[in-house]
């Protein structure tokens, strides 16, 4: 029996690695940190500490293996968990060149064709001196989590607004990456400019959206899918990330060869990866939106019901050592998708789907999942890790035979939950 070390351990894992779904019968899962354990507070994350402790009950478990399908902090205590224990794991440099993202920008452009960039002091005299790009531009801290403080920059005054932000909030924002950016070899300019470095870049193409997903195993990448991330008529919000996407394998090939050419410079190895690209419907070409050292625990579902089992279990094969095999095809229905029920104003959620309309939807749609974000009482406009333009009640992952059908799922799940807002 082997054992693996969850960085992030919740339901799901319980409910999809615990037996259930796909994974062997001769791995059991033991927590290494809680999903409550690496959540960042308002007060700050208290780095090594957690992984201290992650360490103590991998090695009390006996576990011999360590995975993780969380972004920040997760993404990064994994590594550096494995390094201590002597797990198999991409290197935390590796890593850290994902999560850096002035540093995964400098390491994109030595292999292919990447948006001028370049880095900033927040708190110079003059920070807008530095900046070598004309309006419009896009700004960001080149550390953080939950894609907090980036801002489009159109015009002085944006900037001056954005840059009081920054300001306030960047020390609190980076403050848990201090510790791992510590642990690994930076190049001096990074040294030298610390966690609240900020970077400018061109604005990215507004194309369509998808995401790879793929694993990285004794340096030979492989992509097993493509998911679309659509968008709602604002261009911005998301309304569900679909799978399988809309694309010629021409495409997708693609992005698999651009993927190879960043893993390979980057050196990492041994685990699951996403990258997210945007496509120029007319022209046809592909820019690097980011890469993520980990799979998206968001598209597991979509996996399970187009092909019969969560991606997760490619991370538990990558960790213990085995060569990953993954079928296509073997799920209940051709196409799935996450998709996001949302509000366009504020308000207090005065009533949530209680277990009667939870039912009904089970009877009407049995593989019809949802995971609710609020609760009684709460105002949306303090919910936390919010995007700017809506908020998020819940989550709703539906299996259909084709596009019409999901869509008429969706508004028939929608229409039974009836949230009460007021």
């Amino acid at each position: 029996m082997e054992t693996v070390a969850v960085v992030g351990y919740d339901d799901f894992t319980e409910e999809y690695l615990g037996g259930r779904v796909g994974t062997r019968e001769d791995v059991r899962f033991v927590p290494a940190l809680t999903r409550q354990e690496v959540i960042i507070e308002d007060g700050g994350f208290p780095f090594e500490a957690r992984l201290d402790l992650a360490e103590r009950r991998s090695r009390e478990a006996g576990a011999s293996a360590v995975i993780t399908y969380w972004d920040f902090p997760s993404s990064l205590i994994a590594p550096l968990l494995a390094e201590r224990c002597g797990y198999p794991y991409a290197s935390t440099t590796s890593v850290m060149r994902c999560e850096h993202k002035y540093w995964f920008r400098k390491e994109q452009a030595e292999v292919i064709g990447t948006p001028r960039f370049c880095g900033f002091d927040p708190f110079a005299d003059d920070p807008l001196a530095e900046i070598t790009l004309d309006f419009p531009f896009w700004i960001k801290p080149v550390v953080g989590h939950s894609s907090m403080l980036g801002f489009e920059i159109a015009r002085r005054e944006d900037f001056d607004a954005a840059l009081a932000e920054i300001r306030r909030d960047i020390g609190e924002l980076t403050k848990p990456f201090v510790y791992p950016l510590g642990r690994v070899d930076l190049p001096e300019e990074l040294a030298r400019r610390g966690a609240t470095m900020c970077m400018a870049e061109e604005l990215i193409s507004k194309g369509e959206q998808y995401t790879i997903e793929g694993y990285v195993h004794r340096g030979e990448v492989v992509v097993y899918g493509a998911v679309a991330s659509m968008r709602e008529p604002n261009g911005h919000t998301f309304s569900r990330y679909q799978y399988p996407a809309d694309l010629p394998r021409e495409t997708v090939a693609r992005m698999e060869e651009i993927a190879t050419k960043i893993i390979t410079r980057i050196g990492y190895d041994g685990c699951p990866f996403n990258m997210e690209f945007f496509l120029e419907p007319e022209t046809g070409d592909l820019h690097v939106l980011e890469m993520n050292s980990r799979l998206s625990q968001s598209h597991s579902d979509l996996f399970h019901k187009v092909d019969g089992q969560p991606h997760e279990v490619l991370a538990v094969e990558l960790a213990l050592g085995r060569t990953p095999r993954w079928r296509r095809g073997a799920g209940r229905f051709d196409l799935a998708a996450k998709c996001f029920v949302r509000r366009w104003e504020d308000g207090v959620v005065r009533r949530v789907p209680g277990e009667a309309q939870l039912a009904a939807l089970h009877e009407e749609q049995p593989e019809t999942l949802v995971e609710l974000k609020v609760a009684e009482g709460q105002r949306l406009s303090e919910l936390p890790e919010q995007e700017e333009y809506s908020y998020e009640l819940a989550d709703l992952f539906i299996g259909a035979r084709d596009e019409a059908e999901l869509l008429r799922k969706k508004d028939r799940a929608e229409a039974i939950l009836d949230f009460e807002i007021g």
